[in-house]
């Protein structure tokens, strides 16, 4: 491997170079990130409905198994739906 001498300041205007480098592409990563955000869905009216019923069947029976309070969720959403 060949050997190479450089001066202090050539050394330091090297190491500069290479980490302003590094913020800029650090940088312009996190604009990239700002800006494209993936759109969010348009929750439906069945979904909302059932969110409502299920908070509401949660706080009445928070020690109930998620899956039964689920399905009395679903019946009572399609109760109020139709």
């Amino acid at each position: 491997m060949p050997t190479v001498t450089m001066t202090l300041e050539e050394y330091e205007a090297l190491r500069s170079l290479i980490t302003s480098e590094r913020e800029s592409e650090g940088a312009s990563l996190a604009d990239r990130e700002l800006t494209t955000k993936p759109k969010r869905r348009k929750k439906s009216k069945y979904q909302k409905e059932l969110g409502r019923q299920l908070k509401m069947l949660k706080k009445k029976h928070p020690r109930t198994k998620i899956t039964a309070l689920m399905k009395r969720a679903h019946r009572a959403t399609k109760k109020a739906l139709k």
